[in-house]
């Protein structure tokens, strides 16, 4: 094995954030006719840089903590960052838009707008919201009901919901610490944490008004107690029961993601090592998830969220090709070019950042936090290939199965070029992505540096594809 490197999270701050500057430099002066906005120019550097210092800073803090006190320091350093980004950003959407909404904010409005009016009847003493809620679909009432529950105690505030959602997120870093302890050891975990707490993703939807964020906590939510399932010696009725209330929950927010953590756990039920799994605990979990799931859809609403999230399954095809034609109509003729085959392996590195400007405010905003994942998506490649070629995959079957499930379910939907679907996938890069940091030794390094050149090419191609789809060059 070739040596290791030291301090290898300040190779990657270094390297990574020397290619995105650079990225922007060279993009921007090849476009030069459609050259970022010097808002977004300033707000992505930042975001970039200060992702990698904290991230390389964090490690270095918490790598000799004990494990009492570093969840202490992941949960109030990860809501100290999302409470400030909540209030920064309610005042630059403020001064931009006049509004404390994202630009382009129609699926925000609706949910807001109908979360006043359930307030309004919950206020009223009004529970029935049947009225309210019939004509919308299964999975975007959760968000609103949250939404009105909290609008009814805190007097409308929208500060107050995405506060909440802070909170969430500071779970969410604590959760996937824990994860990160159980599967790859408590230096992993460590490692795993300094990137999840200053991570751009799961802090950038703290301060919108979308459902994303509390479907990433779900997400994490069910993994970690489905991993203690299957984890831990000693059989508990509860966590069992806890998976079908989050998979019950989780059909009011998305349908198609609760289906993909239901066949995911039962991939690991039926592969997982019996090292990790006795035969006798799959066959009772088995039978109770199974039982439990078909109580669930024996009630009349929950036709509702099948029918929705069958339709998907069914009409794959169809949806992936409507959604490139949609994009085309919008102005990029090149988009009904895209097909699964080229979604599918990006997925592992994307979204790609957009680093010119094309009138599109919230993805020019978004590169910072895009460029996250493409930087680290090295690591989870690696991550995969050595759990695979080391026949260690059938420890992380749950993990790897929740993984592979939502990458296929993007590339066949035609959402794979939305970041905001790529949520749920930050913790697992989170994971996938500190455990091959863990197995990176000089060579290997030497591999990151070429990946980095890769991944230059990809984002450059990529601009010129958003500018020669619109015939701007």
């Amino acid at each position: 094995m070739a040596p290791r490197v030291q301090n290898i999270p300040g190779v990657i701050f270094r390297q990574s954030t020397f290619l995105f500057v650079v990225l922007l430099l060279g993009i921007s002066t090849v476009f030069f006719r459609q050259v970022l906005p010097t808002v977004w120019i300033v707000f992505d550097l930042l975001v970039v840089y200060l992702f990698f210092f904290c991230f390389y800073r964090l490690w270095l803090r918490w790598m000799n903590l004990s494990e009492k006190v570093i969840r202490l320091k992941i949960f109030w350093t990860a809501l100290w960052i999302r409470v400030g980004y909540v209030l920064f950003s309610y005042l630059f959407y403020t001064y931009m838009t006049g509004q404390p909404f994202e630009f382009e904010s129609a699926d925000a409005m609706g949910y807001h707008y109908q979360g006043l009016r359930i307030a309004e009847y919950f206020r009223a003493g009004i529970f029935d919201i049947t009225p309210l809620i019939y004509f919308e679909k299964f999975s975007s009432r959760g968000i609103m009901i949250l939404m009105g529950a909290v609008y009814a105690v805190f007097f409308d505030s929208v500060l107050a919901f995405r506060a909440i959602v802070a909170v969430l997120g500071a779970w969410v870093c604590v959760m996937i610490y824990d994860l990160a302890r159980r599967a790859f050891g408590l230096r992993v975990a460590r490692l795993c944490a300094a990137i999840a707490v200053p991570a751009p993703p799961l802090i950038y939807y703290c301060g919108l008004h979308l459902k994303e964020a509390v479907i990433l906590f779900l997400v994490v939510f069910f993994m970690n107690n489905a991993d203690r399932l299957l984890r831990e010696r000693r059989l508990s009725i509860r966590y069992p029961m806890l998976l079908v209330a989050t998979l019950a929950v989780m059909f009011l927010f998305r349908n198609a993601m609760a289906v993909a953590l239901f066949l995911s756990f039962m991939a690991a039920l039926a592969l997982t090592s019996s090292r990790v799994v006795l035969f006798s605990r799959r066959l009772v979990v088995a039978v109770l998830l199974v039982g439990s799931i078909g109580l669930l859809f024996a009630v009349d609403l929950a036709s509702e969220a099948q029918s929705e999230t069958m339709f998907f399954f069914t009409e794959k095809t169809t949806n992936l090709e409507q959604h490139m034609q949609l994009y085309a109509s919008r102005g990029n003729i090149f988009a009904t070019q895209a097909k699964r085959a080229i979604f599918a392996p990006l997925g592992f590195i994307g979204p790609i950042p957009t680093l010119v400007d094309t009138k599109q405010e919230n993805i020019m905003m978004l590169a910072g936090s895009m460029f996250f994942r493409n930087a680290f998506g090295f690591f989870v490649i690696l991550s995969l290939w050595y759990l695979f070629t080391a026949k260690l995959w059938r420890q992380h079957v749950f993990l790897i199965a929740v993984f592979f499930s939502w990458l296929f379910i993007l590339s066949n939907s035609g959402y794979a070029l939305q970041d905001r679907f790529h949520l749920v996938l930050a913790p697992l890069v989170i994971l996938f992505g500190g455990y091959g940091i863990s197995l990176a030794d000089k060579k290997t390094m030497g591999y990151f540096q070429l990946y980095l050149l890769f991944l230059g090419a990809i984002v450059f191609a990529w601009n010129w594809f958003k500018l020669a789809g619109r015939g701007w060059i």
